[in-house]
């Protein structure tokens, strides 16, 4: 299990290895989506970029494809910003803190 600390919320979650980032605020009931999007969102195929996040501490893989190409205006004034749809969790990750609603 690993320890994801939300920091507007001022929460811990524990994620497990091979699910999202978004899987597992799911999971433990956190919601990364605001006002209307926490319905109407895409599911976690990357098209909205409602669940965007700030990663502030710790280390996650590269962004893909998917998170440069709806992500690119964005990454000009925050270059630590992702997708939580789009971040597997890893056993070698460590403690991961996030801001939401960014």
């Amino acid at each position: 299990m690993l320890d994801i600390r939300f920091a507007n919320q001022n929460r811990t979650i524990k994620g497990e290895p091979g699910e999202t980032l978004r899987e597992a605020a799911i999971r433990n009931k956190l919601s990364l989506y605001p006002h209307v999007f926490k319905i109407l969102n895409c599911r976690g195929r990357g098209l909205c970029t409602s669940c965007t996040v700030e990663i502030v501490k710790g280390s996650v893989s590269p962004r893909n494809e998917i998170e440069n190409k709806n992500l690119a205006r964005k990454l000009k004034n925050n270059p630590n910003l992702r997708l939580a749809c789009q971040i597997t969790l890893t056993e070698n990750m460590g403690e991961l803190e996030v801001k939401t609603h960014v």
